[in-house]
């Protein structure tokens, strides 16, 4: 069982390895290590009267300041609550007052949030404030008597939420065991002593707000490696910090892949860069195949999920060069200490290599001990790797009849005008439920025309009631298409 001091004495090892070594990019500015051991005697200086604080709330925006913030809350061995900069004001307020964070970090913009303040002030929370410059946190002040609640210590590094990808978002607690457990099954190291600072940078695009953008900021910093930070993914800026940067490896979700696969970037771009990873959602073979094709980088793809602290699942490159003719499409092998299995749904009985079911995982870095039930449809076969098929609980079920969302969504994409799909089930008075689909277009094309072009290649049962196109679909901060705001194009109320 992994130690829950290992990761922070590995960050500490890290900061103070060699200080003036550069460790962060930030638009024209580079930050070295120093700059991120500062924000840990920052924040123990600035709470120094208030020892026992140990619930620190962070609206985490892709920023230095707060990616300091974060490194030093669990430097420290304290707890992050995850505060989105994406809420509206008083959904942000509404998760101050149900969390009760003692400390509550931002940055000018949301201090500046009357609600947002007014909530810190309700709970008694004690106010910091981030900088970009030499000091990466600040005094605030308090402007009501600073009365944090009481929190025990515990295990927990990160009180994490969700993306809401289908339904509302929920709060899962990531301890240091299980984050421990991710990284060292993903190769990171963390129990180990030697620290190597490496020169090629990682570069960050998504959310720190998001288990994509928050795990990386953590394994950067205990891998040794520097981290590019991008507010957000934007295809031209992403791909001037790649030539900048020469890293051997990038990021990229399935929609940002899309996007960077419609865009008209030369294929000298990926000079250098040895493998594209992708995850938070299915990315299909023949998408990978052909931006593999295009720009001469392997795609490999992992699986995992926020209550798993990560991925657990995944290709290397290894795998990729001897298996990926045979299992294109396939999400990879289990991780180092993971186990996976598929069982009935119904009885929850293993079922025989190939057929599907659901996914079960066990392993240290999973939220409970023994075999843990996911809401994926999968396969695996003799060989041990992986196919996702879907969503269990994302099944449409039209009066008796279910339907999984991606093969409406897969059809869509198919045709040469569309760019992207969405399907999901809204409510029918005769079925029960209905599948729907949202588009985006490459260029011009009737609604007629992807009605026809369905019909040629899914059952009747299959076929969406209504298809929508619209300029872009709604998507949640790590770019993942957002169910529930997709549900409401076709049902306002």
């Amino acid at each position: 069982m992994p130690d829950d001091r290992a990761l922070p004495v590995r960050l500490r090892r890290v900061l103070t390895a060699v200080p003036e070594e550069t460790a962060l990019l930030f638009e024209d500015r580079t930050y070295p290590w120093a700059f991120l051991w500062r924000g840990v005697g920052d924040l123990e200086r600035l709470l120094a009267e208030f020892a026992d604080a140990h619930r620190i709330g962070i609206v985490l925006r892709n920023r230095p300041g707060h990616l300091a913030a974060l490194v030093a809350v669990i430097a420290t061995g304290r707890q992050v609550v995850t505060l989105s900069p994406f809420h509206g004001d008083a959904a942000l307020a509404e998760d101050i007052t149900a969390l009760a964070p003692q400390v509550v970090v931002a940055g000018p913009e949301d201090w500046a949030r009357p609600a947002f303040v007014a909530a810190a002030a309700s709970v008694g929370a004690f106010p910091l404030l981030t900088g970009e410059d030499d000091r990466p946190l600040l005094a605030r002040p308090a402007d009501w008597p600073v009365a944090p609640g009481p929190a025990e210590p515990d295990d927990v590094a990160v009180l994490m939420q969700t993306s809401g990808t289908t339904g509302r978002p929920k709060r899962v607690e990531l301890t240091y065991r299980k984050l421990t457990a991710a990284f060292e099954a993903s190769g990171t190291p963390v129990a180990s002593g030697e620290v190597r600072l490496r020169k090629h940078p990682s570069i960050l695009w998504m959310s720190l707000v998001h288990i994509g953008g928050l795990y990386f900021a953590i394994a950067n910093v205990a891998a040794g490696l520097p981290t590019a930070l991008l507010e957000r993914f934007d295809v031209g800026q992403w791909a001037e910090l790649v030539r900048k940067t020469r890293p051997r490896r990038v990021r990229l979700a399935p929609a940002a892949l899309r996007m960077v696969l419609q865009s008209d970037l030369p294929a000298d771009v990926f000079d250098g860069v040895e493998q594209v990873s992708s995850g938070t959602a299915p990315l299909p073979a023949d998408e990978a195949d052909r931006f593999s094709a295009r720009f001469g980088v392997p795609v490999l793809s992992v699986y995992g999920a926020t209550e798993f602290a990560g991925a657990i699942a995944g290709w290397d490159l290894a795998l990729h060069r001897e298996w990926w003719a045979a299992k294109r499409g396939s999400a990879g092998r289990a991780f180092r200490g993971v186990e996976l299995r598929i069982v009935d749904r119904s009885t929850g009985a293993p079922v025989p290599a190939g057929s599907v079911g659901v996914l079960e995982a066990c392993g240290a870095q999973l939220p409970a001990d023994g075999w843990v039930r996911t809401t994926d449809l999968a396969s695996l076969d003799d060989d041990g790797f992986l196919f996702i098929h879907g969503r269990a609980d994302d099944a449409i079920n039209r009066g008796g009849f279910k339907i999984v969302p991606s093969v409406i969504e897969e059809a869509l994409r198919a045709h040469p005008a569309v760019r992207d799909a969405a399907a999901v089930g809204i409510p029918d008075e005769r079925l029960g439920e209905v599948p729907v689909a949202a588009v985006t277009l490459r260029s011009g094309c009737a609604v007629a025309e992807l009605d026809e072009w369905l019909a040629e290649r899914l059952a009747r049962y299959q076929l969406p009631t209504e298809v929508r196109v619209v300029e872009e679909l709604p998507r949640t901060p790590s770019m993942k298409v957002s169910r529930p705001d997709v549900r409401a194009l076709f049902d306002p109320a």
